[in-house]
C-alpha cells in the first residue's frame, strides 16, 4: 500500500499508512515533506513509497528487511561525508561491521533480507556469541557500536519501534588484558631496528618501506596510530578548522617543522624537528600505472596523506598496520600481545625514564588530565630504580 500526499497550510504532507488508535478511531501517520512545492512533493513522495509504501501497518505487518535499509542508511552516511559532517574512517567502520552482521545472517538465517522486526535483542546476543570465538572483544565492541547507530537511525525515521542493543542489556565479553608496554630491552630491540631500516633508507641503500617509517614516527612522536594515518601533508582549508567538532584532523606546516592534531576533541601542536629529514624524504608523489601490461599508461598521483594508499590516494585501514605489525614482532621474537598502540604507551614510560616533566609529557600526549599519563608509572620496572637506591647519600 503506497501513502498519498495531503496539502496544508504549512506545506505538504506524505502519509505513511493508517492504522486503529485504542479506542477505535481510524489514523494516519503522516511525515513532512518540507516542502509548499507540489512538483517536489511529488518527487519525495517517490522516495517514501520506496521506503514506506510496502506496509500497511508496521505494528502489525513489519517488512522492512535489514538488507534494503542497511543500503538506505549508507546512501544518508555517505552524504553526511560529502558535506564534511562524517569522518570517513568512520563511514568504513559502518560499511565494516554492518557487512559482519549480514555475512552473520546469511550463515545463520541463510539470507540477509530479514526482517528488522526479527533482529531483537536475542539475536544481536548470538551474533556477539559467535563472533566472539572469531576476533576479540574490542572489535565485537566496535561491531555493537556502529549496529546500534544503525538501528538507531532505524528508530528515528519510525521503521522499527525500539533499538533492540539499547532496549535490554547485552551480555558483553570482557576485555582481554594485554601487555601493552613493552620492556625497556623490548623497546631498544624494535628501535635498533627500526632506526637501522629507516637509515639505510635514507642513504639509498634500501628502497622505502612506508610500514616501518610509521612505526618508527610513532616511537619518537608517542602519536596514536590514527593520527599518523590521518596525517596530511598541508591543511585543508575546507575540513581542517575549528575545535566544536568531533571531525580529527592532522596535517603538517609548510615547513614540515610542527605538525597540528585535533583528535578526540582535543587541539594540540607538537615540533618534528627530530623527525624533519625523514618527513622530507617521503615520497609525495608516485607514478601508478593503471595496466601493469601498457606501461605507456601511467597516472601521476600527488598525496594527500603523508602515509596514504597511492593507489586510492586515501588513508590506509587501521587492521592493515595491526596485521603488518604483529608480523613485525613474530620477526623480532618479540611478544605477540604488542600492538601498534603499544608504541604509544611505551613512549610515555621511556619519556619517564629519562625524567621528562610529566605534565610536559600529558600536554604533548594530547591526554584530558595528567593522572591518565601518571598511570604510565606503574610500569616502570625493577632497574629503573637503580639510579635512584644508589643516590642514597645526602648531599654535604
Amino acid at each position: 500500500m503506497a501513502g498519498k500526499l495531503y496539502k496544508r497550510k504549512d506545506g505538504w504532507f506524505y502519509y505513511k499508512y493508517s492504522f486503529v488508535d485504542e479506542f477505535g478511531y481510524s489514523k494516519w501517520r503522516m511525515i513532512s515533506c518540507k516542502t509548499k512545492d507540489k512538483q517536489v512533493a511529488d518527487n519525495v513522495k517517490k522516495h517514501y513509497d520506496k521506503t514506506f509504501g510496502r506496509v500497511t501497518n508496521p505494528f502489525q505487518n513489519p517488512r522492512f528487511t535489514y538488507k534494503d535499509m542497511v543500503e538506505d542508511y549508507l546512501n544518508s552516511r555517505r552524504l553526511k561525508v560529502k558535506r564534511g559532517q562524517l569522518s570517513e574512517l568512520t563511514y568504513k567502520s559502518d560499511i565494516n561491521s554492518l557487512d559482519r552482521f549480514r555475512d552473520w545472517l546469511i550463515k545463520k538465517q541463510g539470507s540477509d533480507s530479514v526482517e528488522l522486526a526479527d533482529c531483537n535483542h536475542k539475536l544481536i546476543q548470538k551474533f556477539i556469541d559467535d563472533r566472539l570465538d572469531e576476533v576479540s572483544p574490542t572489535t565485537i565492541d566496535n561491531n555493537i557500536k556502529h549496529l546500534s547507530s544503525f538501528f538507531g537511525w532505524c528508530l528515528k525515521k519510525d521503521i522499527v519501534k525500539v533499538n533492540p542493543i539499547l532496549n535490554k542489556k547485552l551480555d558483553k565479553p570482557r576485555r582481554r588484558k594485554r601487555k601493552s608496554i613493552p620492556t625497556k630491552n623490548d623497546w631498544k630491540i624494535l628501535w635498533d631496528y627500526c632506526e637501522g631500516k629507516v637509515n639505510r633508507w635514507l642513504s639509498g641503500e634500501e628502497h622505502y618501506d612506508y610500514f616501518i617509517t610509521l612505526i618508527f614516527l610513532q616511537m619518537n612522536l608517542g602519536m596514536r596510530i590514527g593520527e599518523l594515518l590521518s596525517m596530511k601533508w598541508k591543511k585543508d582549508l575546507y575540513s581542517d578548522n575549528d575545535t566544536g567538532h568531533s571531525m580529527n584532523y592532522v596535517y603538517l606546516s609548510d615547513d614540515l617543522s610542527k605538525l597540528t592534531i585535533y583528535f578526540k576533541r582535543r587541539l594540540r601542536t607538537i615540533p618534528t624537528n627530530s623527525v624533519i629529514q625523514i618527513l622530507e624524504k617521503i615520497p609525495r608523489e608516485y607514478h601508478v600505472r593503471k595496466w601493469l601490461n601498457r606501461p605507456r599508461n601511467q597516472k601521476k598521483v600527488k598525496m594527500k596523506y603523508v602515509f596514504g594508499n597511492q593507489y586510492t590516494n586515501k588513508s590506509r585501514y587501521g587492521n592493515q598496520i595491526s596485521r603488518d605489525f604483529k608480523k613485525l614482532m613474530m620477526k623480532l621474537d618479540l611478544d605477540t600481545q604488542y600492538t601498534s598502540h603499544s608504541l604509544r604507551h611505551g613512549w610515555a614510560v621511556n619519556q619517564i625514564r629519562n625524567n621528562s616533566n610529566i605534565y610536559t609529557i600529558s600536554k604533548f600526549m594530547g591526554h584530558s588530565m595528567v593522572q591518565v599519563t601518571e598511570i604510565y608509572a606503574d610500569h616502570l620496572q625493577s632497574d629503573d630504580f637503580d639510579e635512584l637506591v644508589n643516590n642514597n647519600k645526602p648531599k654535604e
